[in-house]
């Protein structure tokens, strides 16, 4: 018989299975992700599962690891088939985290049949943006409303006051810290949701109970916080690892300038790119090999080092083998990209990421997870040719 596989995708920073009571209204973190992937499963006679695992959204990474195991536990024992790990974000340092030598003592038996670690758009090397939000309490808050402020943007639903809210919350991510928010101020904008269930409600203030008890992950996403982690998660013997590189085109001033509502996601994504500080001297990068070094090239440009995603810097995303390098933004490879109803985009970065990019991309995961006759789709060579630089 076949081998079997399971692929575990494992979220990032905020990371969530999914939100929202309708099926047709649901926001999922992994969006059309494992409704892709099984589709191509079935295309190339594979038989294969996909589990999209939940985790504490800000918890330290040895916590996220744990919540990792148990999660999988809940499957992995259910047949003998091949393991992979798909993370995206911080998702992807907690995928080596579960099959490192590091976790030996607590990780379950069925960890040994993990066969790949694929990490997308992962900060290996840490991101200056989490050293941003640790300086003095700004973190807090702003990752409070920075919440909120996609949440509102993603939800379908039609929403009275939505252009005040998106506009109020865009104030509060960037002015938080002058404005000197007072502590009841997150309840009265709860409040512009009033719209949503019940159970959506409630999923809504769990999940911000959950951030408010513990934010250790912030700092531990700092740049010399990561270099103590990779010390100390060295790569398992057997398991092949591979990675997805994603670059935005840098913001431009024009575009932050036009008055409309996509003009303010624009701006916040050219906030979070520019603290993302790609050339920051805190963030120290190991020699590539020429090999991970011309893959960025061949999608980037000579001038990929001061490419970032918005939240990761290029350059620190590099891991094990360079599977694909996507002219993405950090959440348009999760299928949160311009072009609904099936996608909703997370990040105005004018990208130009469509689902030709996508499908191209998740293609190339699968190729070097459970493999199987790979089907040519358009935009497969398109996308490894487009260069930021053009």
């Amino acid at each position: 018989m076949a081998n079997r596989h399971r692929v575990y995708l494992v979220p990032g920073f905020f990371g969530f299975t999914q939100m929202g009571d309708k099926e047709t209204e649901r926001i999922a973190y992994f969006q059309n992700v494992p409704r892709l992937l099984e589709r191509r499963f079935k295309e190339r006679g594979i038989h294969a599962r996909v589990h999209a695992i939940a985790s504490a959204p800000t918890s330290g990474l040895e916590a996220r690891a744990r919540d990792v195991f148990r999660e999988m536990a809940r499957t992995a024992n259910e047949d003998d088939a091949h393991l992979h790990l798909v993370g995206h974000s911080t998702g992807g340092l907690d995928a080596r985290s579960v099959v490192s030598p590091r976790m030996a003592r607590e990780a379950p038996a069925f960890v040994k049949r993990v066969r790949s670690v694929v990490t997308i758009a992962t900060p290996h090397h840490g991101t200056p943006l989490a050293s941003y939000f640790h300086q003095g309490g700004v973190g807090k808050t702003l990752l409070r409303y920075l919440w909120l402020f996609t949440f509102l943007t993603l939800h379908r639903k039609a929403m009275p006051l939505r252009t005040a809210a998106l506009q109020a919350c865009y104030w509060l991510v960037l002015r938080s810290e002058e404005a000197k928010l007072p502590p009841n101020l997150f309840n009265q904008i709860v409040r512009l949701t009033a719209d949503l269930s019940e159970g959506e409600r409630e999923d809504l203030i769990r999940f911000f109970g959950q951030v408010g008890e513990n934010q250790a992950l912030i700092q531990e996403l700092m740049p010399a916080s990561v270099r103590t982690f990779n010390a100390n998660t060295p790569d398992r013997e057997g398991v092949r690892y591979g990675c997805v590189v994603t670059g935005a085109p840098p913001p431009t001033l024009a575009s932050r300038l036009l008055l409309t509502t996509d003009a303010l996601l624009y701006a916040l994504f050219a906030f979070l790119y520019e603290q993302s500080a790609p050339l920051s001297r805190e963030l120290q990068v190991p020699e590539r090999t020429p090999a991970q070094t011309q893959a960025l090239q061949d999608v980037l440009g000579r001038r990929f080092e001061s490419r970032s995603d918005g939240i990761v810097p290029s350059r620190a995303q590099v891991w094990g083998q360079v599977l694909h390098v996507a002219r993405a933004d950090h959440l348009d490879v999760m299928g949160h990209f311009d072009q609904p109803p099936e996608h909703i985009s997370w990040l105005k970065s004018g990208s130009d990421f469509q689902e030709p990019q996508f499908e191209a991309l998740w293609d190339r995961v699968l190729d070097f997870t459970v493999g199987g006759a790979a089907t040519v789709h358009p935009g497969n060579e398109e996308a490894r040719r487009v260069s930021l630089d053009g």
